[in-house]
């Protein structure tokens, strides 16, 4: 039982970023016909990295890789492949 209270942190996280990408993500809900190349600079898009980062670091430690990320996402950055670490 102490497992799954363990867990929660990071489920509930991953459970907002994915009722994010569903909902307003450029890169994957309504506004992707908008985008049809996607929109974020790197792959995978930020929020798939903030989402792999939390699930294989747990929360503390993903969501501060996944803020390095969001920060390292601007026009002067060019775009690469950076895969969770």
């Amino acid at each position: 039982m102490g497992h799954f209270f363990l867990k929660l942190p990071r489920r509930v996280l991953v459970g907002i970023i994915r009722l994010y990408q569903a909902t307003i993500s450029p890169d994957h809900g309504w506004l992707r016909a908008r985008y049809p190349y996607g929109y974020c600079r790197h792959y995978p898009s930020c929020s798939e990295y903030a989402a792999g980062s939390i699930l294989k670091h747990g929360a503390v430690k993903g969501v501060m890789f996944a803020t390095r990320r969001v920060l390292s996402c601007n026009p002067w950055t060019k775009p690469k492949i950076d895969p969770i670490k």
